[in-house]
């Protein structure tokens, strides 16, 4: 009898998330422009971060690692929003939740049901394994580093820009003339 021995990761059933999470809000409402920030999410987006975040807390939700497959349900309160609006601010919500990274999503099937009484999306994200305590705290110190770097670049275009203009200004006045 020959058998050959398989891999632990095709003996062992993918991790997953499930989750139930409040309805979202729309892209169109999820982004607000800032002053020389471009767009950033607004007061609604960051509240719905918040809810979605206490909702995974509660389901002890653990990050997956590597290509996640997610399978998505939006039961939405009236006949009105495309399903694709609802897509990306579920994914940015979920962001070191129920995944890493957004880029880790591989394969998305959603559909849209209408509920009135009960408008909600339900989640289903599976992957090969969690992602272990370090690789969670090292992705956050990555991704804070980034985002560091991109407020000093920022903040140094802005200081360039400034002296820009105001060498400017003064190479291009005019010297006074005698009373």
């Amino acid at each position: 009898m020959n058998s050959t021995p398989q891999s632990p990761s095709t003996t062992l059933p993918p991790a997953e998330v499930r989750l139930v999470l409040p309805f979202p809000p729309s892209t169109n409402e999820y982004w607000r422009a800032a002053r020389g920030r471009g767009m950033v999410p607004s007061h609604k987006a960051e509240a719905y971060k918040a809810r979605v975040a206490r909702a995974a807390t509660l389901a002890r939700a653990q990050p997956l690692h590597g290509p996640v497959r997610l399978f998505v349900t939006v039961y939405r309160p009236r006949r009105v929003g495309d399903l694709d609006n609802y897509l990306k601010v579920l994914n940015d919500a979920l962001n070191g939740l129920a995944w890493l990274d957004d880029e880790q999503v591989v394969r998305l099937e959603a559909s849209r049901e209408d509920d009135a009484t009960s408008p909600r999306v339900e989640v289903h994200a599976t992957a090969e394994r969690h992602a272990s305590r370090e690789e969670v705290d090292a992705h956050r110190k990555a991704k804070a580093e980034r985002v560091r770097k991109a407020r000093a670049t920022r903040n140094r275009n802005r200081v360039a820009k400034a002296l820009g203009k105001s060498r400017l200004a003064s190479a291009l006045r005019l010297p006074r003339s005698a009373p």
